[in-house]
């Protein structure tokens, strides 16, 4: 699928390394929220605010929230590019919307639509945008496209309903746990959005596998082959964890239909039970031969609604 970019700018450009490809045999999702990332730098400073993820700055950005369409795989050694605009500017914050392509084919990838504010760099506190820098991103505002729009989750929320309490009360198993390494913080010991998403991927595994082979066991076309892909990713973050903190991962299935399994995984302090944030996973079995689709059988559908959790959201 082509898309155009009207209104976005060229804000990176690079390739896919074998060692940022999985299992799956195509590039993780956290390197796709790395480059996106540094996209997103270079948007700001193309419009005035270069160097806002530096050492030494007095302000930088914080994601709040994030929706990705995966539209098409990136396999190792594709180059790509991301084009990025402004959808909306506020007093500290900005939505923004990117699309990653294919450079070859210029078949659209990803898309990106991320909420950032403003904050100081040393204690995250909200702050006013440069008038300056405002008044101009003001007057180069982009329409988001279509094709980045939900369409397996709901829109970007405004606050999450998880906490270890609500974990306990539904029932939601913890599948990942650990601290974080400085070497996945941000230059003020703030854990980088794309390792929260890493380790939101890596915990997910753990129920993503026995779904997978669940579906397997009932479809025609188990095997090897049988494996699995994320299409969309809705995230909220509220806070996320320093250096050397402890987190832990609960999930659970929220629904499921012969395309595709929702997952809600929260992020959470796993002492105080506090959030740190919520990532809904779109998943699909996948066929690793011939790289599509494979649709869930009726019968796994039953097996798997007993799994499934009411009300489970973000």
């Amino acid at each position: 699928m082509k898309a155009g970019i009207s209104g976005l700018r060229d804000v990176w450009r690079g390739g896919v390394a074998t060692w940022e490809c999985d299992e799956m045999g195509h590039m993780n999702t956290r390197f796709y929220v790395a480059r996106c990332m540094e996209a997103i730098t270079m948007l700001f400073g193309r419009s005035g605010l270069p160097r806002l993820s530096a050492v030494g700055s007095e302000t930088t950005l914080a994601v709040r929230t994030m929706h990705i369409r995966f539209l098409r795989e990136a396999r190792a050694g594709s180059s790509m590019h991301i084009s990025a605009g402004f959808a909306a500017i506020g007093n500290g914050t900005a939505d923004i919307v990117a699309m990653m392509f294919d450079t070859a084919s210029n078949d659209c990838a990803a898309t990106f639509r991320i909420r950032l504010h403003h904050v100081a760099s040393t204690d995250g506190s909200g702050r006013p945008w440069p008038e300056t820098f405002a008044n101009h991103v003001a007057t180069e505002l982009t329409e988001t496209p279509r094709l980045a729009m939900p369409r397996g989750t709901g829109d970007l929320p405004t606050m999450i309903s998880a906490s270890g309490a609500r974990a306990e009360q539904l029932g939601l198993h913890r599948l990942g746990q650990g601290a974080v390494p400085h070497q996945a913080c941000d230059p003020w010991g703030r854990m980088l959005p794309y390792a929260f998403v890493g380790a939101m991927a890596d915990s997910v595994r753990n129920i993503i596998t026995p779904l997978r082979e669940t579906c397997a066991r009932h479809s025609d076309r188990a095997g090897p082959h049988f494996g699995a892909a994320a299409l969309e990713f809705l995230i909220r973050v509220d806070g996320l964890p320093a250096s050397g903190d402890c987190w832990e991962v609960r999930s659970g299935l929220a629904r499921i239909d012969g395309r595709t399994m929702n997952i809600v995984n929260w992020m959470l302090d796993p002492f105080s039970g506090r959030p740190f944030g919520s990532m809904e996973v779109v998943a699909i079995c996948f066929d690793l031969e011939t790289r599509k689709l494979l649709p869930i059988a009726p019968a796994a559908q039953a097996e798997l609604a007993g799994w499934t959790i009411p009300d489970l959201t973000l």
